[in-house]
């Protein structure tokens, strides 16, 4: 028999071997493969369990630029750590992921940047109760870039390279960490069990017992965590994306082979947990600043691989959903359903500062209340089961780029952590399409019944210590309020608002001139209208379901002047309460949309524009929003009551938090007199609004400023110049100067040097923070050299402050800019510290930026050039980025060119060119700096 036929023969018994769940010795006691019942594997999938216990799959997935997901799952956690010892996972993780015996700390970093990581923030492991997750996210992978990956991974689980000065780094940052009550050791788990069960000691370690445990913590005592439970029998790895399989599979046999079993393998912790009592409200203390609510139903003893159970478990994912869409009045929610052990909660879970976390206990209380009552009305039934299926069988729509391989990746590790079968893509789709069309209303009203009936829900509140609301005050405020609900439209039976999103205009407008151009694989279709109105088509059906849109007036604020950012603020809180309609009971803008399917809806104005935007589902409902804008140019209308409340409220909000905050004291030591680059505003800033000012306002951009349309998703090019021309096609001449960027003064930045100044708290740490405006002149490349410099500079700060990590800890680097402002682009470092270390972290950082041109380096510059390179190829995934980068080009037309001409070449340029510019941006003469402390 010839050798490729033998291969195949092999190949297709070892996949009809795999299609049999088998239970191995690996501590994640489910099935292998993870796969419903009487379901093989599909095609070139590969799920293998290694005779040391290690577990294994392998993906293959059409992938974006042949990206590639990678998971390490080790079962060990904070349920593992000795007594006394909390953090020291964190610090065993911390540790792995800053070098190992074959990766030292420049060749992770350089790994890092070049697959368009951030080299710190984005690159930390999540700790959990049960388990430890490492990621490696390859977007555009360079060669040989996928073996570095698996073999790193294969380091961290086999040659750690226990390093002193590295751990003392590593305990010291974390211990920061948890001084500064960053909520850092808080996992999702420890959040879930403290609402759903009586008790569970690892999910009370907050910041206080890890800040214990870390200052006791020795390198000793983090090898000895790794050598007990960096175990072959307790790791899972999951490869996902366009991979050639078998060169993936012999690379992991041969790099993970070899790693050692537990001699006794040790279990997760029992599923036998005790979930929280039935029909009663209990209380319990935050580990953090923030307060926590939640109405949970639990299922217990359910088997997930049970046919029945998971399509149980799948509608009361649509209706978890459906549920915190209703908070939101957001299209579907996030889900709302955890598993924890054997059990399976709908949990209704909200976390907010204390004040607004009570109100939202209200809501999440008035919504279960409604749910039992009336169930999902047929039409947003039907509504809601349309969008479950369009999110299961295609894309996550709640990640923000396309990152399949990720989706599926993470997948993978739900299902192996949750005992869930696991299904994706196509065969999702088809299975959660069975699973919608049995759900009925009748249905769906008796599960809403069963689970939302009070009987059956646990209440839950979670406030800082101290704070003084006992079970008694919550419940009698709860009975309180459940005497005010209406739910009179229920009552009523199937609510549907018939609004005429007629024209408010002719239909007579003419195209003016069109132009094509192309943002990757994606066609670009830009039309002027003769009435100077632009409109923006990114026409692609790679988001399915998911069509964005937005509309943008005129300069936003530009076109106010002495208006600034208590202005913004106010204008979007009221924008969203406007009125519409001719007559008296006349509903919100909003309620018309939600009647109409349309989701996301948002609204705000800022220095560039006063702008709707929203998520239709298709082409017809980008139809129905753009002539609801028109009804609102035409009729729209905020009450003096609803404008005088929202300004007493936003006083209020301002009084307790801007007014005392740091982030004002700063920003009045930081910056000048341009109220272009102010972020932050105080209570005095509101003295001067007045409601007729704001009206005239908002009349005026919408009667003058010029209006510019773009719409991100499936949309025929044709349909949309119909519905335009229906809705703004002749919508009187738009009058207002379009203030491009040549217009506008350069940023004012105030003198160079560094100020002191007084913070309004007398107690807790001070700030350095050094400004390093960019030098350049505004141009594609200069303003793009800001995305590689950045990481470059966070880098060599690092390595400055090797000796003190606890700065290390505490150091931020970021980016600045005010979109249309010319040269407003800035690097910014902060670094918070106790007020009598201010003056050595100021002298620290000043040399050290002093410094930053002679430290760079082809390899890491080159590896920076690539994050910033894959950052721009990210926005053609996003529906988002694309759409923040078309809306309102006419006011900012460079950012698209410099897009599109970047992606392009690339970005690419000679080191003497990077040292150049960085020996001017960060040299002493041009840093704009303050040194705050506490008064007293």
């Amino acid at each position: 028999m010839p050798k490729k036929s033998v291969r195949a023969l092999i190949s297709f018994c070892s996949v009809f071997a795999l299609a049999i769940p088998l239970i191995g010795k690996n501590v994640f006691d489910t099935p292998w493969p993870l796969l419903p019942q009487g379901v093989a594997p599909q095609e070139g999938e590969v799920w293998k369990e290694l005779p040391n216990g290690l577990r294994y799959v392998i993906v293959p997935t059409e992938a974006p630029n042949g990206a590639v997901s990678m998971r390490l799952v080790v079962g060990a956690g904070r349920a593992q750590e000795p007594k006394g010892q909390a953090g020291v996972a964190d610090v065993v993780s911390e540790m792995l992921l800053s070098g190992t015996e074959g990766y030292d700390e420049d060749e992770m970093l350089r790994f890092r940047l070049a697959a368009g990581m951030d080299p710190y923030s984005s690159y930390r492991a999540d700790v959990e109760i049960d388990y430890t997750l490492y990621r490696v996210e390859l977007e555009e992978p360079v060669e040989g870039a996928l073996e570095q990956g698996i073999k790193m991974l294969g380091e961290f689980a086999s040659a750690p390279g226990w390093d002193g000065a590295r751990f003392e780094r590593a305990r010291k940052a974390l211990a920061n960490m948890a001084e500064s009550s960053y909520s850092y050791f808080q996992g999702k788990q420890s959040i879930e069990e403290r609402a759903l069960l009586r008790s569970s000691v690892y999910s009370e370690i907050g910041d206080e017992e890890a800040a214990e445990g870390l200052g006791s913590v020795s390198l000793d005592d983090a090898a000895a965590y790794w050598s007990n439970w960096y175990k072959a029998d307790r790791m899972v790895l999951v490869v996902a994306g366009l991979v050639e399989t078998e060169a993936v599979d012999a690379l992991i046999a041969a790099t993970f082979s070899g790693l050692s079993s537990s001699d006794a393998l040790e279990p997760l912790r029992s599923s036998d947990l005790r979930f929280r009592g039935t029909g009663d409200l209990a209380t319990g203390d935050s580990p953090d600043s923030f307060g926590r609510v939640s109405i949970a139903n639990v299922e217990e003893g359910i088997d997930l691989f049970d046919p029945a159970s998971e399509v149980a478990f799948y509608r009361k994912d649509l209706i978890s959903r459906y549920a915190m869409a209703d908070l939101a009045a957001n299209g579907l929610g996030k889900s709302a359903v955890d598993i924890v052990g054997d059990g399976v909660a709908i949990n209704l879970y909200r976390q907010d500062n204390v004040m607004q976390a009570m109100e939202k206990l209200t809501t999440l209380d008035k919504t279960v209340f409604r749910l039992k009552e009336f169930g999902i009305p047929g039409e947003e039934l039907e509504q809601a089961k349309a969008l479950y299926l369009a999110l299961c069988s295609s894309y996550d729509a709640e990640l923000s780029t396309r990152a399949w391989p990720g989706v599926v990746a993470d997948r993978l590790v739900r299902s192996t952590l949750d005992r869930l079968p696991f299904r994706y893509g196509e065969s999702l789709g088809t299975f959660i399409e069975g699973v919608v069309e049995g759900l009925s209303v009748d249905a769906t009203m008796e599960i809403c019944e069963e689970v939302f009936s009070q009987k059956a829900l646990s209440y839950y509140v979670e406030l800082p210590k101290g704070f003084g609301i006992g079970t008694k005050s919550i419940n009698k405020r709860l009975k309180g309020m459940r005497k005010s609900y209406d739910f009179t439209w229920e009552q009523a039976g199937e609510f549907d608002q018939q609004w005429n999103l007629g024209s408010g205009f002719d239909k007579t407008g003419m195209v003016e001139s069109t132009e094509i151009i192309r943002i990757e694989e994606y066609p670009v279709l830009q039309y002027e209208f003769a009435n100077n109105l632009r409109m923006n088509l990114v026409r692609t059906d790679e988001f399915p379901g998911d069509v964005r849109v937005m509309v943008s007036f005129g300069n936003g604020t530009t076109d106010a002047p002495g208006q600034g950012r208590a202005f913004e603020a106010l204008v979007k809180s009221l924008v969203m309460k406007t009125r519409v309609g001719l007559g008296g009971q006349n509903p919100l803008l909003r309620e018309v949309f939600d009647s109409k399917g349309i989701e996301n809806l948002d609204a705000g104005v800022n220095l560039d524009r006063l702008y709707w935007s929203a998520t239709a589902d298709d082409e017809s409902e980008v139809a129905d929003f753009l002539s609801g804008i028109v009804i609102w140019m035409v009729t729209g209308n905020v009450l003096e009551d609803d404008f005088d409340d929202a300004l007493e409220k936003l006083k209020e909000v301002t009084e307790r938090g801007f007014d005392k905050s740091d982030s004002v004291v700063l920003q009045g030591l930081l910056y000048g007199e341009d109220e272009r680059m102010l972020n932050f505003f105080t209570s005095e800033d509101l003295e001067g609004l007045d409601y007729a000012g704001m009206k005239n306002w908002v009349q005026k951009t919408r009667e003058e400023s010029y209006i510019e349309i773009t719409v991100v998703g499936d949309v025929t090019p044709r349909t949309l110049i119909r519905d335009v021309r229906n809705s703004f096609g002749s919508a009187p001449d738009r009058k207002g100067k379009v203030h491009q960027p040549r217009h506008a003064e350069p940023a004012g930045w105030r003198e160079a040097g560094v100020q002191e100044g007084t913070l309004k708290r007398s107690t807790g740490n001070g700030y350095v923070t050094l400004i390093f405006p960019q030098v350049e002149e505004k141009g594609c490349e200069a303003d793009r050299r800001m995305e590689v410099l950045r990481p470059l500079l966070e880098v060599h700060l690092r390595r400055a402050l090797e000796e003190r990590p606890d700065w290390q800890g505490r150091l931020q680097v970021s980016l600045l800019g005010k979109g249309m402002v010319p040269r407003s682009n800035a690097v910014r470092v902060q670094l918070r510290c106790p007020a009598e270390e201010l003056e050595e972290v100021k002298t620290t950082l000043l040399a050290a930026a002093a410094s930053f041109s002679e430290s760079l380096e082809p390899e890491l510059v080159q590896a920076a050039e690539r994050a910033a390179w894959i950052d721009l190829k990210r926005i053609p995934r996003s529906p988002d980025r694309l759409l923040k980068l078309f809306a309102q080009s006419q006011g900012k037309p460079n950012d698209l060119r410099c897009v599109l001409e970047l992606l392009e070449k690339g970005i690419s340029e000679d080191l003497e060119t990077y040292k150049s510019v960085a020996a001017a941006q960060f040299a002493e003469s041009n840093v704009r700096g303050a040194v705050a402390k506490p008064k007293g």
